[in-house]
């Protein structure tokens, strides 16, 4: 009896071994191989498919073995378009597995993950950033605990990103979209407040993710952190104080966000590392100090422009039209002994102050330009602000797209003499034409609705209204914005060689093309469908800019 049950035992132990050797991994492999269209691939160097039992599947191209086992897979960027096939699963000694796309139009994998995915816990290195996965299924990649290395692209409609949290052995840590191709609707979310734990970081990569919210201040506690980029995103809120922590970094990018606040002390930082604050909402708060660590801190969103104003009361309002006021721009921030302020009145120049904050004015269309002794890379630019005791109290003034047409409507809380509102319209923000006519209420203390539909609205519009007075003076209003809820900016081909062609506007529009150092390389008018010639490029990654939108283009030679 114990000789049949030994028997048994033994016969067991053969059969799962039988199941767990070269031959299944390379049944594995030949199944993955049809599954993807492997004959289509550009480079298929020594695979034998259907093949023989016994054949050797090692070396065959992107197939690494170990101790008679295949542990390494790398299928990037080879002519495949299709599903990841649930048999990788099945490869179950795999420590490699690189199935990155090319993030262009002819090479990705699509669709959900695989759950059997999950199977491969001996995995260190997985990426499959480049492709156009779904957030379906990531969640089993947490069953991955030796992982080391992790690299992923949110596509379309990702929803936030599952718990990842038993990955504390993550050296690596990407979540990016990098090519204009991939650029999905999806969001990450807000950076998991888990990622604190995963101490063992060394580059941690959420660019162009869809990353929402705040910066957890735990980041600061990932004090092996080499690369930290969290650039292009939606990112709120301050920079932790906890970033002085990070003496090993030699890259900080946290450009291209809504990052705000005084600059905290970073001086804990080396002084060799690139660090990227550029394209935010800073001011020179705390920027004086950290200079010597900043080394990208430009193009800062527009400042508030404050006025004290005198009383005005309504027997006055047209008296004090002259009267004016004090603009105040202690928003730039900094200290006011290092700032130089320059105002402008209708875009002219009328006055430079140094170390004065303050400006006593007439009446006006104001602008001030703010930089700083200490901060050479930065100047700081107000919004618009009218100065001005106007006839007609405006209370709210938006817009909307909807089937094809722009919606405005305004409301005023008083009005005196008004005559009504022209409406007008630009493409660019800078040039207006007259578009309408809505008639005023004359004089009222009640407050009026008003609407207005454009009809033939551009893919981008700006709007303002000119308010009008029966005497003939007039008063704009602020400008809004609204973007077509039909039109679709298109840049292609993408990868791009000799030409490349825009498509999706209405009518000539400003357009640039920004190098990856943010330069401007090509710049000037556009018409829908107009070829670019961009010979004169080098191969890179680029960004197209046409008015408010913009678009990531590839230039392959």
């Amino acid at each position: 009896m114990k000789r049949c049950l030994l028997g048994l035992v033994c016969l067991f132990v053969s059969i799962y071994s039988f199941g767990q050797t070269l031959e299944s991994d390379r049944l594995a492999l030949v199944a993955f191989y049809q599954a993807t269209g492997g004959n289509n691939w550009y480079d298929n160097t020594g695979w034998v498919v259907p093949g023989s039992p016994g054949d050797n599947p090692c070396g065959w191209y992107g197939v690494t073995c170990e101790g008679g086992r295949v542990t390494k897979l790398i299928i990037e960027e080879n002519d495949i378009v299709a599903p990841i096939p649930a048999v990788v699963g099945s490869l179950s000694a795999l420590k490699h597995l690189d199935l990155s796309g090319a993030g262009g139009e002819f090479s990705y994998f699509y669709g959900d993950l695989p759950v059997e995915l999950g199977n491969l816990t001996n995995l260190e290195y997985l990426d499959l950033s480049g492709n156009q996965l779904t957030g379906v299924n990531v969640s089993v990649i947490n069953n991955l605990t030796n992982l080391k290395h992790l690299s992923l692209s949110p596509y379309m409609n990702w929803p936030a990103l599952p718990s990842l949290a038993n990955l504390v052995n993550l050296e690596y840590l990407r979540l990016a979209v990098e090519d204009a191709a991939m650029q999905g609707e999806g969001s990450v979310g807000a950076i998991p407040a888990y990622i604190g734990n995963f101490t063992k970081l060394k580059t941690l990569i959420m660019r162009h993710g869809g990353v929402t919210g705040t910066i957890p201040s735990t980041l600061g506690g990932l004090t092996d952190l080499e690369i930290l980029d969290l650039s292009e995103n939606k990112l709120t809120g301050a920079i932790p104080a906890s970033f002085n922590n990070l003496t090993k970094l030699t890259k900080l990018d946290l450009s291209h966000n809504d990052l705000n606040g005084p600059v905290p002390n970073i001086l804990g930082i080396p002084v060799a590392a690139d660090v990227r604050i550029n394209n935010n909402a800073f001011t020179f708060s705390g920027m004086e100090t950290n200079i010597s660590r900043l080394d990208s801190y430009g193009n800062q969103k527009k400042f508030k422009l404050t006025a004290i104003i005198p009383l005005r009361t309504a027997n006055n309002l047209r008296t004090a039209r002259a009267l004016g006021g004090t603009l105040v721009a202690d928003f730039a921030g900094g200290t006011a002994a290092n700032n130089t302020y320059k105002w402008y009145k209708s875009g002219v120049l009328v006055a430079t102050t140094v170390g004065i904050q303050y400006f006593n004015t007439p009446d006006g269309i104001y602008r001030a330009e703010v930089t700083n002794s200490l901060v050479p890379g930065l100047t700081m630019v107000s919004e618009d602000l009218v100065l001005i005791g106007m006839p007609v109290t405006l209370i709210s003034f938006d817009g909307r797209s909807e089937n094809n047409q722009n919606k405005l409507i305004w409301k005023t809380s008083a009005e005196i003499n008004n005559n009504g509102f022209e409406i007008e319209r630009s493409a660019d923000a800078r040039t207006f034409e007259k578009i309408g006519f809505v008639d005023g209420s004359g004089d009222t203390k009640e407050d009026q609705f008003y609407h207005f539909t454009d009809l033939n609205p551009f893919a981008t519009s700006y709007y303002r209204l000119k308010q009008l007075d029966h005497d003939g003076q007039f008063e704009y209003s602020k400008v809004i914005m609204v973007k077509s809820d039909a039109v679709i900016l298109k840049v292609y081909p993408n990868p791009a060689q000799d030409y490349l062609t825009i498509s999706g506007i209405s009518q000539k529009q400003p357009f640039s093309v920004v190098d990856g150092n943010g330069r401007v390389v090509i710049e000037g008018q556009v018409t829908d469908k107009q070829q670019i010639n961009i010979r004169k490029l080098g191969a890179g990654r680029y960004v197209v800019r046409v008015g408010e939108e913009s678009s990531r283009l590839l230039i392959n030679r």
